[in-house]
């Protein structure tokens, strides 16, 4: 291996300079001492360090013999260095450390690639430094888990991970995945994952900025220029800020929907293929009048194949937010109406309120649930519509009882009638069918502020083996308050457990430590090309 010999030459060479300048410095001095000699085993250097990109946990725990020296005040350091690394062209080596454990447990966050790995014993009394190398190789095998956006708190974005280790079993974190990314992404704001039905076309996680939007590609978590989603849109401009993007798993001909909702209101709409594109926003009531949409859209995940024509003809559903107003559009109209409600009329479609949350369930039933606020006081209302094929009744409305005038995030369980809102510290769970009454089912200490409280809907249910088990958790992320700017890992990742009875407990059942400032998290899912 040329790297790993050029760089034990340059360290021969190196110690073979420090001896003859000691020499030279002590000429005449005769009075010899024994000195530590220290070995290095239990690193195999015969064969081939293998790891999975982001999935494998490096462990390797060396056996160290000496001489005379206590091996407790030993000083160790870890390298893993790539083979086409140039420290002659300002790589430093500082770079490259990963551990300066005794034993290496290390989280492997490296990119598809030949690696030299390097394990140094430092005797602080004398100096002298022992080596050990090693050889290592790292490739994917399609990288998923919970990607993390957190704020670094210096203008860019921390993408933290949440895998498995090497034995697929135990939840890992594998910090800061961009830390040595020369790209300026931006501050995070939200993350959405868009993917079509069975991964066919389209599959990764989008990153919305204060500097753009962008795609997180490839097994690496690549992000780049080339990965703006301005490259999605027939007019290009300098950004594409993204405030919604939702998924509409089934229409027509079996091709999901992607809807998005950029920062001014515009709505577009495009097919999941490889030929995905957006063209004009469809903003436009009745084709005639420019709304501004909410940042939401209620869509149907089901499909209904009854017809002998296999029709479909869900309505999309969005918010007027100047004029205040539910608006719908069906796959056969080209723009959004006034929303026209069947059956019983529990609310009038212009509500004079400020639209919040809204979001659809996902398995069973087409029913799509709203919150608006109250403009002039801090009163929250539920909305239930039910889409029904080529119509929309409302099924639930009312007052949303408890702290709600303290909520910062609202979200929908995917299949239950229920609705959760967190306050800073607090989750409180709403029944659809009784609004006012609000029951506490998660507090945290109040050292933590909660920054993130969703589900996390999952796009292909015949991907990611296991994925959609997480479909129905409750994730919740806080940040620890208080925390200095220099304070990096202050965040903390948590999934409870829902139960179907209304009254059961909510349960924690997974919960890391370690996480950047968390800003908003998704589950990354197989793609296409994983």
């Amino acid at each position: 291996m040329k790297f790993r010999t050029s760089y034990r030459i340059a360290a021969v060479c190196s110690l073979i300079l420090l001896l003859l300048t000691a020499c030279y410095s002590d000429k005449g001095n005769y009075d010899y001492h024994d000195i530590n000699d220290v070995t290095i085993g239990g690193i195999d250097r015969e064969n081939v360090y293998v790891a999975y990109a982001f999935q494998t946990t490096l462990k390797i725990t060396p056996e160290i013999h000496s001489t005379m020296g206590d091996e407790s005040s030993y000083e160790y350091t870890w390298r893993i260095i790539p083979r086409n690394a140039d420290t002659g062209k300002g790589a430093s080596l500082d770079e490259f450390v990963v551990s300066h454990d005794r034993n290496l447990v290390y989280p492997v966050q490296l990119t598809d690639g030949d690696y030299t790995g390097f394990f140094e014993v430092k005797d602080p009394a004398t100096g002298v430094t022992w080596i050990e190398d090693f050889y290592l190789q790292v490739i994917s095998q399609g990288s998923t888990g919970w990607v993390v956006a957190c704020d670094q708190g210096d203008g860019r974005t921390r993408l933290d991970l949440i895998g498995k280790d090497s034995e697929n079993t135990n939840d890992v974190l594998y910090p800061d995945l961009w830390k040595n990314l020369d790209f300026e992404m931006g501050v995070p704001k939200r993350l959405f994952y868009v993917g079509d039905n069975y991964a066919s076309y389209l599959g990764f996680p989008v990153l919305v900025t204060d500097q753009g939007s962008y795609s997180i590609t490839g097994n690496d978590f690549h992000i780049g220029e080339d990965t703006d989603l301005k490259w999605y849109f027939g007019t290009v401009s300098d950004r594409i800020l993204v405030a919604n993007s939702t998924i509409e798993l089934y229409t027509t001909n079996w091709v999901a929907n992607w809807w998005v909702i950029d920062d001014s209101g515009k709505i577009y709409a495009t097919e999941c293929t490889d030929r995905a594109f957006f063209s004009y926003p469809i903003n436009i009531l009745d084709g005639q009048t420019e709304f501004k949409a909410a940042p939401f859209v209620g869509v149907s995940y089901t499909y209904n194949d009854t017809d002998e024509d296999w029709n479909y003809n869900y309505a999309a559903i969005f918010y007027d937010e100047q004029g205040r107003r539910f608006l719908a559009k069906y796959g056969a109209n080209n723009y959004p109406s006034l929303m026209q409600c069947s059956g019983t009329q529990l609310f009038d479609v212009t509500t004079g309120r400020d639209m919040v949350f809204m979001d659809a369930h996902y398995e069973i039933d087409a029913q799509v649930v709203a919150v608006l606020k109250e403009p002039t006081s801090p009163r929250y209302f539920l909305y239930g519509l039910m889409l029904g094929f080529s119509k929309i009744e409302q099924n639930y409305y009312g007052e949303i009882g408890g702290p709600v005038s303290e909520a910062r995030f609202f979200t929908l369980h995917p299949t239950y009638n229920v609705l959760f809102y967190a306050t800073e510290n607090k989750v409180y769970r709403v029944n659809l069918a009784d609004p006012g009454t609000a029951t506490e089912v998660i507090s945290l200490d109040e050292s933590e502020e909660i920054a993130v409280c969703k589900f996390n809907k999952i796009n292909n249910l015949w991907g990611t083996p296991g994925a959609d088990v997480f479909m129905y958790d409750l994730v919740v992320c806080t940040n620890r308050k208080n925390a200095t700017a220099d304070e990096q890992d202050i965040g903390t990742f948590r999934l409870y457990d829902i139960p179907e009875l209304v009254s059961g407990s909510v349960t924690e059942k997974t919960k890391i430590e370690g996480l950047g400032r968390i800003v908003d998290v998704v589950y990354k899912e197989q793609g296409p090309t994983d």
